[in-house]
């Protein structure tokens, strides 16, 4: 009905009868929609336990296939760099020096992967007593991807000093109607160091006695007590336990069967400008500007609603900025020449002059779509676990804060099941996929989807909703901090409450098409009905900060 009300308007969009279209259309479509499941809402929360045990393709068994996942980052991502400039060399200039494997060959733990994931789980294990192996052909390069993340989620973990800039907020333009209105965010923001990430926790492995091995696993078998892993190279390990932080790389999780992955495709580059050409403050971090005055012509702008792109700018002085043309999430996703193009149209407009690119960053992160198998016999963590952000792509924070508490739970289930790896495995796989994670994902995973099916209008009226709750509800959505149905509840409540009615009607539309299982699934997202959930409703007499319009 969207797509049908903006053909009726000319190319260039007249927004006041659009919206009476679908303000009308919304009103007859949501009557009838809503009638019929309001009546059945009191029968469906009354059998939600009921249902999930008389379903098992809606409970938490999984059955699965291959499916891609790899290490890497707030924005988790199947990345690629090229470098203008070269640089320096890591192994001497950073690490001070790898630990690497003498003649050990029997480990309690074996990572596979020596991204964040990979190398903070391993500091975290060997830190807790246990004999651990990282493999990863690339130890000695620098992280590829550039990592964004809030200062108060990686502040608590001892990461300050891993930032290279740090912004004391971060700003939103989404265009259209409010045309070019500032969005500031109180939230610090910062850019962390890559070559400083790394060292902080090799060195943290080499303290704790973790062996690294540069080489590639080429094949992985299973006993009872121990796995064997063998590489290319010919060498043979074996573990307690098989840990895989390779992300989207495929090489030994499984992943249902079912939804295909959306994707979040960036372009981005690392540039020098002349002074004076950046248009916008140096102490804000730019995290999305959806304005597409850049995109004017009629081809262009029909472009730009069908396929909504974003800036993102992170600018370390008046002279060197990093710029990404970023699609939040599409599928198929939008291709790298195409974010180029736009993104050189944007800075053309700006008058921003660059003198010198000194490295293209080429990022692709799947968001959403199937889980892992869960129980499997190799654990999984980051990245191929699942763990990315399935409505923003945001990682690298929730991998590296959950890193200890994954590790904690690996120890007990070793001590617990000391000869059967299957069951300790089991055991860890029940920890970080319980019931109430996956319900949280579940919700962030229809906003993803959601979000990939309407156009830049629809975009620019969701987040002007998004942005204007209260801290709690909007940065606890981002990072992952909305554990409890109801906060979930409310938080959707808000978005409805702030929004158009075109954006109402999508949402009620990609609901209602969801199907049994769909509302099925939803629901439990939302409403408190596990025994641990928490009961009591938000309001802001009994949860005063969650309904709080600023952090501080």
């Amino acid at each position: 009905a969207a797509k049908f009300a903006r053909e009726l308007s000319d190319p260039l969009g007249e927004s006041k009868t659009i919206d009476q279209i679908i303000s009308r259309a919304s009103i007859v479509m949501m009557y009838r929609i809503s009638l019929p499941l309001v009546a059945l809402l009191p029968a469906f929360l009354m059998s939600a336990s009921a249902f999930q045990l008389a379903n098992p393709i809606l409970g938490s068994s999984r059955a699965g296939r291959l499916q891609a996942a790899t290490a890497v980052g707030q924005r988790q991502a199947l990345a690629s760099s090229k470098r203008i400039r070269p640089l320096p060399s890591l192994s001497s200039q950073s690490f001070g020096g790898l630990r690497m494997s003498g003649g050990a060959t029997d480990f309690d733990i074996a990572v596979v992967g020596g991204g964040p994931a990979g190398l903070s789980l391993s500091a975290n294990l060997a830190e807790q007593g246990h004999s651990v192996v990282c493999f990863d052909p690339a130890l000695q390069e620098r992280f590829i991807p550039n990592y964004g993340v809030w200062l108060d989620e990686v502040e608590p973990l001892g990461l300050k000093d891993c930032l290279m800039t740090l912004w004391p907020k971060a700003t939103v333009f989404l265009g259209g109607a409010e045309g070019d209105y500032k969005h500031t965010l109180d939230r610090p923001y910062g850019r962390l160091d890559r070559g400083k990430i790394k060292d902080h926790f090799v060195s943290r492995c080499n303290g704790a006695g973790v062996q690294f091995k540069e080489q590639f696993i080429d094949t992985l078998e299973h006993a009872q007590a121990h796995s064997t892993l063998k590489t290319q190279e010919g060498e043979e390990v074996t573990a307690r336990l098989v840990v895989d932080c390779t992300g989207h790389s495929k090489r030994f999780m499984q992943f249902e069967e079912g939804k295909e992955p959306g994707f979040q495709a960036a372009y981005g580059i690392e540039a020098e400008i002349e002074p004076g050409t950046y248009p916008l403050p140096n102490d804000e971090m730019l995290l999305m500007d959806y304005r597409d005055v850049h995109m004017e012509a009629s081809a262009d702008k029909a472009e730009s609603e069908a396929v909504p792109t974003f800036i993102y700018c992170m600018p370390a002085s008046d002279t060197k900025v990093f710029f990404e043309e970023t699609s939040l999430i599409a599928n198929p996703p939008v291709p790298f020449e195409d974010l180029k193009r736009r993104l050189h149209q944007r800075l053309e407009l700006w008058g921003t002059k660059i003198k010198h690119i000194e490295e293209e960053e080429f990022c692709l992160i799947p968001m959403g779509g199937s889980m892992p198998v869960v129980p499997q016999r190799v654990v999984g963590f980051g990245g191929s676990a699942g763990l990315v952000h399935p409505a923003t792509g945001y990682m690298i924070s929730r991998t590296l804060g959950m890193s200890a508490e994954t590790a904690a739970s690996i120890s007990t289930a070793l001590k617990l099941h000391p000869e059967d790896s299957k069951r300790a495995a089991e055991a860890v796989w029940g920890e970080l996929w319980n019931d109430k994670k996956t319900r949280q994902r579940d919700f962030a995973a229809f906003g993803g989807e959601y979000l990939e099916s309407i156009g830049l209008t629809e975009l620019r009226e969701f987040f002007g909703a998004f942005f204007v709750l209260p801290f709690e509800q909007w940065g606890g959505f981002l990072s992952h901090r909305l554990v409890e149905p109801y906060q979930r509840l409310v938080f959707g409540l808000g978005v409805w409450a702030n929004t158009s009615n075109r954006v109402r009607f999508s949402l009620a539309l990609k609901g209602f098409l969801s199907g049994p299982e769909g509302w099925y699934t939803l629901g439990r997202s939302v409403l408190a009905v596990d025994k641990d959930d928490e009961k009591e409703f938000p309001t802001p007499t009994n949860q005063p900060a969650f309904f709080k319009m600023s952090k501080n």
